[in-house]
């Protein structure tokens, strides 16, 4: 099997909500998705979606992206799709850093081995450990009131874990987070994400203040080492987001003891060939993942449950429902959910296909 043709396309996502807001000012209500599609000489195609969270999130740009197509698609035609481990090294060989750009391509050719093998991709990287998984809702930064609206309304969907956007003035952080806590029941996880706007001192206030209350800061800092130096004297546990890019980075904070658990977005590592490895590494560790993406429609949240379905119950924190947050959609066939739960379809590959009355291009073409 050889790759002959590589599409791109884009597809603009509308946030299902008034504005998602986080700490920085940063707030976006739509995003544009480019979605890949590969076609072999047997007739196959594979697809791969990626959707930066704007361009102020991570270092990844969507008007970037198809410039970085153009650029790895020649090294791609005619290399056999299933040796993802052989294409992820190709593309490191041609492009420096982008990973964002290798993970819309790395996610196809996995869609590609699993049709090629019959097979779902969770298959592939381990097998179905989990028949359901465990979903978050993000709370958007805003006024408390609404907050607390929007909290209530999550529960009454059934989730039962939350990532809290924080990013007010500290006190009034503080003070919010008492509100919200008001008759929380018991077993729901709480993540507190300040997106890494806070001075340590800042953080080492806000958790001095809420030493009482059951919570998970995540990325409290803006770097690594800030983030290690809060960690040291945090009254809670301390997620890593952000500041983790890459393997190294990952292997670090584990010698350091830098994290009590850590968010594994697939496309910030270059997809789900690098991702495996992050996720095998931290399962010996016992550190636990949430594993997500950090925007996208189905496909993406195809990818990313594939692999949080093969991870064991113990080490997964919790994944999301990307594709449940806009009023479009890019594919279909994602993944099912129900009352704050999510579940992959046993269809080969990722298990979605592409809804290309939603889609504009080719924007790019190559083969």
């Amino acid at each position: 099997m050889r790759i002959t043709h590589l599409v791109a396309y884009t597809g603009e996502l509308h946030y299902d909500g008034t504005a998602y807001a986080f700490a920085g000012g940063r707030s976006y209500q739509r995003f544009t998705s480019t979605v890949v599609v590969l076609t072999t000489d047997e007739g196959l195609t594979g697809v791969g979606e990626v959707c930066p969270c704007g361009p102020s999130y991570m270092p990844a740009f969507a008007g970037g992206l198809p410039a970085c197509l153009e650029e790895l698609a020649p090294h791609l035609i005619g290399e056999d799709p299933r040796h993802v481990t052989r294409l992820a090294g190709i593309m490191d060989r041609a492009l420096n850093g982008h990973a964002y750009a290798k993970a819309a391509i790395d996610l196809a050719c996995w869609d590609l081995l699993g049709k090629a093998a019959s097979l779902p991709v969770h298959v592939l990287l381990g097998g179905r450990l989990m028949e359901t998984m465990p979903l978050h809702r993000i709370v958007p930064l805003a006024e408390p009131e609404a907050m607390a609206n929007s909290l209530a309304a999550y529960r009454e969907a059934g989730f039962r874990h939350f990532q809290v956007k924080l990013g007010h003035e500290v006190e009034d952080d503080i003070a919010m987070m008492r509100v919200l806590a008001e008759g929380r029941p018991p077993g729901e996880v709480w993540v507190g994400d300040i997106n890494g706007a806070w001075r340590r001192d800042q953080a080492a206030r806000f958790s001095r203040a809420l030493s009482d209350l059951d919570l998970i800061l995540e990325q409290p800092c803006a770097s690594y080492e800030e983030c290690l130096s809060f960690r040291r004297r945090s009254h809670h546990p301390v997620k890593l987001d952000e500041s983790l890019t890459s393997l190294a980075d990952v292997q670090r904070a584990l010698r350091d003891d830098a994290m009590d658990a850590m968010a594994l977005k697939v496309s910030k590592f270059g997809g789900l060939t690098p991702s495996r490895v992050i996720r095998d590494l931290c399962v010996a560790a016992g550190i636990p993942m949430t594993i997500e993406d950090a925007w996208g429609s189905g496909i993406a949240t195809a990818a990313y449950a594939q692999l949080a379905a093969s991870t064991p119950a113990p080490c997964l924190l919790n994944t999301t429902d990307l594709h449940r947050y806009n009023t479009t959609q890019l594919a279909h066939g994602a993944p099912a959910v129900s009352r704050g739960t999510m579940t992959v379809s046993d269809r080969p590959g990722l298990g979605v296909e592409p809804d290309f009355s939603q889609l504009t291009g080719p924007i790019m073409e190559h083969g």
